[in-house]
């Protein structure tokens, strides 16, 4: 008899898991509020692979940067401050893991775990060269532009200290980085302090590749239906409990359920610090195939990131910890509107934006948690944040070697669920 998962959360991080444990003869089941997979977070993320990107919010620079962020009109930063104790016990965290040491630990530690997942998913689409495509799967680099001169020689020092940990990436200048992009023109060389160019950065459509997932899985799908919590037995979860009444047995559980995941453990008596980190995209499309980036860019100064997805151009930015409202603030779409005309005018048709938000569940450190917790039989692959995305082979592939009981691909400690 087949072992039985039951997976929380049909989106990027979910479908990858049921993938991972199909492919280790698990028989696998996806519940879901939504109506279909990715169609949460997942849905019209920044669509980026950033496997050498992967630094926390969490660092002594944002620390110093966040007032201003929150003053500045229209900022990349806003925060909506709110009176229960979780959310000021996360605050409290994040500012302790805002040391130099730890934000260094935490970027080793999340290092090893893109690099694990750029390994799994290419494993992965290999096998599914169907869904790379309907993915729209490429590999066209990331180039990220600076702006203020000061901050080379520390762009330096931590694209010396990355490389120690792999990473391949360089130090361009202005002319350079029109060079490998030349939709950067009209911005000009001169609006160009330095680029860091990392040449094996990818780009994927998230929603797609998660209903890719779930349909090889051969998951039963539970979509539309809205968790309540558990039934117990014992000391261990026996079956999910749906609003409808239903339940859904299973062996094991997997909570996987992005920013849910904190309102459903504690539903169980163990709090979760995951925190929503609201963020916006805008999806164009392009009229005019010369004037738009091929490269993957991100604007450190406008915190504004560019993805081309074939003849479509995704640009994503702000992060609004702001709880769960979300509704889309026409001024951020406009924003977002505004940056993508200014860095590559006449490239997309901006009547037709799309807008979207969605929620990052964000865990103060900037780690995720991922393995079992104290009951038995329910794991965690939780806590994401911007990362979901780029994380989530890897994150699916150390859980299903802990599932299995098997030694972990990399170490999962960083990782561990709170106690």
């Amino acid at each position: 008899m087949h072992r039985h998962a039951c997976i929380i959360g049909a989106g990027i991080v979910g479908c990858a898991t049921a993938y991972a444990l199909a492919r280790d003869g698990w028989r696998v089941t996806l519940v879901d509020a939504l109506a279909a997979p990715g169609q949460g977070a997942s849905l019209a993320n920044g669509a980026q692979l950033s496997y050498s990107y992967v630094e926390p919010l969490a660092s002594p620079a944002a620390l110093r940067a966040l007032p201003a962020w929150l003053l500045q009109p229209g900022g990349p930063a806003r925060w909506r401050p709110r009176g229960d104790a979780e959310h000021w016990t996360w605050l409290a965290a994040f500012v302790r893991a805002c040391s130099q040491a730890q934000a260094r630990q935490t970027t080793a530690a999340l290092l090893a775990l893109s690099f694990l997942s750029r390994r799994t998913l290419h494993t992965w689409l290999a096998e599914l060269p169907g869904v790379a495509e309907a993915a729209r799967f490429a590999r066209p680099g990331k180039l990220v532009l600076h702006r203020d001169a000061g901050s080379r020689a520390a762009a330096q020092r931590q694209l010396d200290w990355k490389r120690s940990h792999g990473c391949g990436q360089q130090l361009l200048s202005g002319e350079e980085c029109l060079a490998i992009e030349p939709a950067l023109a009209p911005l000009g060389s001169r609006a160009i302090a330095f680029g860091v160019w990392t040449p094996d950065e990818e780009v994927i459509d998230g929603p797609v590749l998660a209903a890719g997932w779930a349909e090889a899985s051969r998951a039963t799908l539970h979509l539309g239906r809205t968790v309540l919590g558990f039934e117990p037995l014992g000391a261990a979860p026996r079956a999910l409990r749906l609003a409808d009444g239903n339940l859904i047995e299973a062996d094991q559980f997997v909570m996987a359920a992005g920013t849910a995941s904190a309102v459903l453990m504690r539903g169980l008596g163990q709090p979760l610090p995951i925190e929503p980190i609201k963020g916006y995209s805008i999806t164009l499309p392009i009229v005019d195939e010369a004037a738009a980036p091929r490269a993957s860019i991100t604007d450190v100064g406008r915190k504004t990131v560019y993805a081309r997805l074939g003849h479509r151009l995704r640009v994503a930015g702000f992060a609004e910890l702001v709880g769960f409202d979300t509704r889309i603030a026409q001024a951020r779409i406009e924003a977002l509107v505004a940056a993508t005309e200014a860095a590559f005018p006449g490239a997309c048709d901006t009547r037709e934006e799309s807008p979207w938000t969605g929620l990052r569940p964000a865990t103060p450190s900037g780690r995720p948690f991922v393995g079992r917790t104290r009951w038995p039989n329910l794991w965690l692959n939780s806590g994401h944040g911007p990362l979901g995305l780029t994380l989530a082979a890897g994150s699916a592939a150390l859980l299903a070697a802990a599932m299995a009981g098997e030694a972990p691909p990399i170490d999962a400690s960083p990782f561990a669920p709170p106690a």
